[in-house]
């Protein structure tokens, strides 16, 4: 059988300076495998200079506390099926549970608004 991707679409609010925002997901119950991860934001000044965060799959760490949003981020210059950044072979989807611990930081190059953080998983359907 041939391999299906899907992008999953998973969004949260920034609503105040400096507070952290934890987050829950659960994925879709089809999911396989997720293959990528990409981020991006209604405000991506914002996502660029102020985010990072932790992010865990399935209870399996998948990047740790205070990695950089920017290091999932792609430009205009980027091929559409360039734009993830890889996870190897994949992370099997296990109890399908995506847990994001976000952390807004202030910048001077990036004065605080509300934002809204997108994260998009590139997922391999059963």
């Amino acid at each position: 059988m041939e391999q299906r991707w899907v992008d999953k679409i998973y969004t949260f609010l920034v609503e105040a300076e400096g507070q952290p925002v934890s987050k829950k997901f659960d994925l879709d119950k089809n999911v396989k495998v997720v293959r990528g991860i990409m981020m991006s934001s209604d405000r991506p000044n914002l996502l660029f200079y102020r985010g990072s965060q932790r992010i865990e799959l399935s209870g399996e760490e998948l990047f740790p506390e205070d990695f950089e949003s920017k290091m999932f981020m792609s430009g205009m210059a980027v091929a559409p099926d360039d734009k993830y950044k890889s996870l190897g072979d994949g992370v099997i989807a296990g109890n399908g549970e995506l847990k994001i611990q976000y952390k807004d930081t202030a910048n001077p190059n990036a004065p605080f608004a509300a934002y809204k953080v997108i994260i998009c998983l590139q997922c391999e359907m059963r």
